[in-house]
């Protein structure tokens, strides 16, 4: 059987460390990395556990680039291990600072 594929924007790989904090406090709680990330959303790895629904914080700097922050939700997540996959979607934010920072991330997978 094949599987439609579900997302509304095309996702790349990507391997960026970033920082997570919590959206109210704006306290670090954690870190992870980016597997692939779109326009809407990304696939984020990490090891700190996170609920289904929790809103998030993230700040990203790829090599040479200027620290972009944004916000998201947790949209479903697997445990595997001691590690994290979370599916997060982003908050709406401006399409071309969006894009500008997606093709850093791209450029650095």
């Amino acid at each position: 059987m094949i599987r439609k594929e579900r997302r509304r924007a095309l996702r790349t790989h990507s391997s960026v460390p970033l920082d997570l904090y919590d959206p109210r406090s704006h306290v670090l709680i954690g870190e992870g990395r980016f597997v692939n990330v779109s326009l809407t959303g990304s696939l984020l790895e990490s090891r700190l556990p996170l609920a289904l629904r929790q809103s998030i914080h993230l700040q990203v700097q790829a090599p040479g680039k200027s620290p972009f922050e944004f916000s998201g939700r947790v949209v479903w997540r697997k445990k595997r291990a001691s590690l994290f996959s979370y599916g997060i979607q982003f908050k709406a934010f401006p399409r071309t600072q969006t894009l500008s920072h997606v093709s850093a991330y791209k450029e650095v997978a």
